[in-house]
């Protein structure tokens, strides 16, 4: 017998021997390998997809980006809103020191002394209250008064008491800070009352001659002003005159183009314009000065009737630029500025803008004008008015004083 034959017995043995050892083991259960579950997924959970194109992922990282530069505006939008903030908080205090300022300054200046009364009245405590015609009247403490000056200058030389010019246009306007109230007081030029003469700068003395003629005495300027303040005030019992505001007259047109235009039925007809009595026109520029300037000289009351159109003219324009402002102070101011580049005054920017403030919070869109009577007549060369005393004193009274237990 060949080996390969004798070998053949042996091996189908161990071939039955292992395969009982593999049923055995498949018997205990450790045969063969388990193969591994999928993880259990929660109903209703989502689970996170990774980007599956190249440009899924550029889009996911834009919007990152997008919400970075985002977060980077909306800062950068709350510091500057901040800054915004501090400053407009900056310059309301400041504003409203500037208001507190003037309204110090116009308090301080309002101060009456050696107050007169018509011989007619009774007064105590100084001139501060006052029985006439039957009724006790007391001094309101808060009118302050601005002596509005219009004043032609005829030559850039100035020589005092010649060559400086003369008043064309005299009014005062009493402002009530209590009720925003204004007057406006017209003065005749060519009111005969006590003027302060000077030679050069001494005072040589009072004389009685045309109110106009106050303003000639000074340099054109500061002074000049300060004199004719003082006559207008002398005129009203010793009313504190504290502010004087002087108008180059080449200004009037600038201010009426500044509110634009004046609009009015002319009083009187003007020889070389369009502005003809009783025909409505608006007035602008070189039209709005000669309207209150132009005067006939060959009649007596010329002044009067050129006073009686500047009264007219001042009294709508205040009208416009009250209405106009709507509680703006601003606008108020912007037309001071125009006006102060042809004036010389004496009332700051912080206490015109007290002064405005005081007329606007109460509602005031006009300005009651009123002019002193009295008699025109022929002088030696020149027309001298009288004014009538009775008259001056009651507007003093109306516009200075309250009847003792009235709310005014």
């Amino acid at each position: 017998m060949s080996p390969a034959l004798m070998l053949r017995p042996s091996i189908v043995a161990a071939a039955g021997s292992l395969k009982e050892k593999a049923n055995a083991l498949d018997e205990a259960g450790g045969g063969t390998t388990p193969t591994p579950e999928a993880p259990v997924v929660p109903k209703g959970a989502q689970t996170p997809e990774a980007p599956q194109t190249m440009e899924e992922e550029v889009l996911i990282r834009k919007k990152k980006r997008h919400h970075s530069r985002r977060k980077k505006i909306l800062k950068r939008i709350a510091i500057v809103v901040g800054i915004l903030v501090a400053i407009a908080v900056v310059i309301a205090i400041a504003a409203f020191a500037f208001m507190k300022s003037g309204e110090s300054a116009v308090k301080q200046a309002n101060t009456a002394d050696d107050i007169q009364a018509d011989d007619s009245a009774v007064t105590y405590d100084e001139g501060r209250t006052v029985e006439y015609n039957g009724k006790t009247y007391a001094l309101n403490e808060n009118m302050v008064s601005v002596a509005v000056i219009g004043y032609d200058r005829q030559t850039e030389e100035v020589v005092p008491g010649k060559s400086v010019g003369q008043a064309d246009a005299i009014m005062v306007l009493a402002v009530n800070l209590d009720t925003g109230e204004t007057t406006g007081i017209g003065i005749p030029r060519d009111s005969m009352v006590e003027v302060g003469e000077f030679m050069g700068d001494t005072f040589t003395g009072m004389s009685t001659m045309q109110l106009c003629l106050a303003y000639a005495y000074g340099d054109g300027g500061e002074l000049s002003s300060q004199y004719t303040a003082s006559a207008v005030s002398r005129v009203l019992y010793n009313m504190p005159v504290s502010y004087y505001f002087s108008l180059d007259m080449d200004g009037v047109g600038a201010l009426a183009d500044a509110i634009g235009g004046v609009s009015l039925t002319p009083t009187q007809s003007i020889p070389n314009t369009n502005i003809v009595e009783g025909e409505p026109t608006v007035l602008f520029g070189s039209n709005a000065l000669k309207y209150v300037q132009w005067r006939d000289t060959s009649v007596l009351t010329s002044s009067l009737d050129r006073q009686t159109r500047q009264s007219q003219f001042v009294e709508t324009f205040c009208k416009q630029a009250l209405s106009s402002a709507q509680g703006n102070v601003g606008t108020l101011v912007n037309l001071y500025t125009t006006a102060s580049n042809y004036a010389v005054t004496n009332l700051g920017l912080n206490e015109f803008s007290y002064l405005a403030s005081s007329v606007l919070a109460t509602g005031i869109t006009s300005v009651d004008m009123t002019t002193l009577q009295g008699t025109m007549q022929q002088g030696g060369k020149f027309a001298e008015f009288y004014l009538d005393k009775t008259n001056v004193y009651e507007t003093v009274i109306n516009v200075y004083y309250h009847e003792v237990g009235s709310e005014k």
